[in-house]
């Protein structure tokens, strides 16, 4: 699998994951927000904080991924399947609390 395709599909999972979570709150409120983590840093920084700490994450996770897949793939693509799952599972919660 390309280094590049691999790094879309993780972002791709957190734009969703982000996306959903945007709609939800603007249905139902930051209440609906499961993650107490995510509810702390939009309260204290708004969509705007938020959105740069997700993109953050997102960036570290790709770096780790890059990083370790010419030296440990098993590793790298464990780094990247984690990464890939918590964007996935961020949007299915967000989704399921529509």
């Amino acid at each position: 699998m390309p280094v590049s395709f691999a790094v879309l599909i993780l972002v791709a999972a957190h734009f969703f994951d982000w996306i959903s979570f945007v709609v939800m709150i603007a249905r139902h409120g930051l209440g609906a927000e499961g993650n107490p983590l995510v509810v702390h840093v939009a309260t204290q920084w708004g969509l705007p904080g938020l959105t740069i700490t997700k993109i953050a994450a997102v960036a570290l996770s790709a770096a780790v991924f890059a990083v370790l897949l010419p030296r440990n793939r098993k590793l790298a693509m464990l780094v990247l399947a984690f990464g890939v799952l918590a964007g996935a599972f961020g949007t299915f919660s967000n989704v399921i609390s529509m």
